[in-house]
């Protein structure tokens, strides 16, 4: 993915987050509520300029470190948010969260930070720097805050698309 990511070029187009959110959460809210997982989806009427499919991919990613960050449960925030200039996606989860140490590397391909647990759920160690590359090959950032033992939070920027969707309004969708 990452090497097919570095040789093709993606038209960007202004789209609604409400849509893409509501469908990411549609495909993963089974997983999710069978790993004891609660998924809360709180979209304002923004857009961004995004290709869907990729940054479908980056929010199945996102969603999907969190399951596997959550041992007992809980409940993951899926978010789309107007800001200046743009939006943001955002997913918080209230899981293992990741070591200051490890931060800075969390989004290199193929760094691990529990090789051992991230192998046995499927994990190689590429979908962090996956989502990094997709949000700069959209003119965006991805950046992470954590604390151990209290949780993370993952946030994609995204430039605003021209469309005119109201900010403020949310929707919620409960799981």
């Amino acid at each position: 993915d990452l090497i097919v990511l570095e040789r093709q070029d993606f038209p960007l187009r202004s789209l609604p987050l409400d849509g893409l959110l509501q469908r990411v959460a549609g495909a993963m809210e089974p997983p999710l509520r069978q790993a004891g997982i609660r998924l809360t989806v709180r979209v304002e009427h923004v857009a961004a300029q995004m290709e869907p499919d990729l940054m479908e991919t980056v929010c199945v990613n996102l969603l999907d470190n969190a399951r596997k960050a959550m041992e007992h449960g809980g409940e993951i925030l899926l978010e789309g948010l107007a800001e200046e200039g743009g939006c943001r996606i955002q997913v918080t989860d209230q899981g293992k969260g990741i070591p200051p140490s490890e931060l800075e590397r969390v989004t290199e391909a193929f760094y691990m930070v529990d090789k051992s647990r991230s192998r046995a759920q499927g994990g190689a160690g590429l979908g962090l720097a996956l989502c990094r590359r997709i949000a700069e090959l959209h003119g965006g950032t991805l950046d992470i805050e954590s604390e151990p033992d209290r949780g993370t939070c993952v946030r994609v920027h995204l430039k605003g698309g021209d469309a005119p969707w109201e900010t403020g309004k949310t929707g919620s969708s409960p799981s």
